[in-house]
């Protein structure tokens, strides 16, 4: 640090702190009338710290943070649930494919003829029109 930018420096401090700079330190020590005690009315004003003042940001600060962990557990609740839905939509496609499977095995000609032959049917010998007899009335 240069010597210019230290005195400098002193002299920003002293004037910040309320000292006559160009005073030096055994007459600013000396007992006076108070004058130098005395508030600088021109220089601006620092509003006086009040503890509490940070209360409120940081309980808002804890809240939202309490929320997002909430948002958090109610995303992960959501994607376990969905999880089992999917689970349990697979489950059904399987049967729902199994069931079509089974319908086009019962609705196969030759498998009909063959299960209708197992069981002792045959072709009609004498077919009876009902609409026919129905007419001749």
């Amino acid at each position: 640090m240069s010597l210019r930018w230290r005195d400098r420096r002193k002299q920003l401090f002293a004037r910040a702190a309320g000292r006559d700079p160009a005073k030096p330190a055994a007459a600013r020590n000396a007992k006076s009338n108070g004058a130098e005690l005395r508030r600088d009315w021109s220089a601006p004003r620092r509003a006086p710290r009040r503890p509490l003042a940070w209360t409120p940001i940081f309980a808002a600060a804890v809240i939202s943070l309490l929320a997002l962990t909430a948002l958090r557990l109610s995303i992960l609740r959501a994607r376990y649930a969905l999880g089992a839905v999917l689970q349990h939509e697979t489950e059904l496609l399987a049967r729902e494919r199994s069931a079509a499977v089974d319908v086009r095995e019962a609705r196969d000609p030759h498998k009909l003829r063959d299960l209708a032959a197992q069981r002792g049917f045959g072709r009609p010998g004498r077919v009876i029109d009902l609409a026919d007899e129905a007419r001749n009335r």
